[in-house]
């Protein structure tokens, strides 16, 4: 069973954050253990308050998993400023090996238009994370706040991910870069290919922590022995497995979280 470490924060209602990864490592067959980075008061629908946890409390959390088993798979989430990115930089410098996969998932704003990070957490992730990540997860907003780049086209969204290559990432899936009625469009890149990963879009409001979800799911699956364009595939069939057998906790017009024991 993979030991699978989450770097994230927590959330209060237990739709997204570290409570999304802990669910769906333990679906899908690995061990989750917890660092959390901030505390969120938040629903669904509105985050109000992120309390940063001390930087040498997120340290101490990391050497406790660390000495106690060996991690295969790292997953980092909402890290709330540059203390924190370097406090996890830091440990990826000195322990981040081919054993380890990586996958960034470079939370700065959600759905609801809440923003994380300023430009100097920003900066501080460029220089320190993403030369580890063997995958980085940005939605399409995250990607413009990383390289500059408007994605207003598909060939956009290939120079953002190359761009992102260049700081170090050894693969990029930029989720959501085109949404029709029918379909979301995923694009990756690795060194040796580019192509978009096609699945349904579904008409639902149960989708809160659905990018958490989404990265736990390749990082489980990747330390389960499956290669990275597999595990993205099967990561978007469980999504929408998880979306489809939601619980009917949403209200009206409201967001409401995933079934991740599907």
């Amino acid at each position: 069973m993979p030991i699978v470490m989450s770097v994230d924060m927590s959330d209060p209602t237990g739709g997204t954050g570290i409570n999304a990864a802990t669910k769906t490592v333990h679906a899908l067959g690995g061990y989750a253990c917890a660092v959390v980075t901030a505390v969120s008061v938040q629903t669904p629908d509105a985050v109000t308050k992120i309390d940063a946890i001390s930087p040498q409390t997120v340290r101490e959390q990391i050497e406790a998993i660390r000495s106690t088993w060996p991690v295969q798979a790292v997953l980092l989430g909402m890290l709330p400023n540059k203390e924190i990115i370097d406090v996890v930089g830091d440990y990826l410098d000195e322990h981040h090996d081919d054993s380890m996969f990586v996958v960034v998932d470079p939370v700065m704003i959600n759905q609801v238009g809440y923003q994380f990070l300023n430009k100097e957490d920003i900066d501080a992730m460029k220089r320190r994370l993403l030369i580890h990540a063997d995958i980085i997860t940005p939605n399409v907003y995250e990607v413009e706040q990383l390289t500059g780049v408007t994605l207003d086209s598909r060939e956009s969204a290939e120079h953002a991910a190359e761009m992102l290559m260049t700081l170090g990432c050894r693969s990029v899936l930029i989720k959501g870069e085109n949404i029709t009625d029918t379909t979301i469009e995923d694009l990756y890149l690795d060194d040796d290919r580019f192509y978009v990963v096609e699945t349904p879009r579904l008409d639902s409001k149960k989708i809160h922590g659905a990018g958490a979800t989404l990265a736990a799911a390749i990082a489980v699956s990747v330390s389960l022995g499956m290669p990275v364009p597999n595990a993205i595939s099967g990561a978007r069939s469980y999504l929408a497995q998880a979306i489809q057998m939601a619980p009917d906790l949403t209200g009206e017009g409201r967001y409401g979280p995933l079934e991740h024991f599907i």
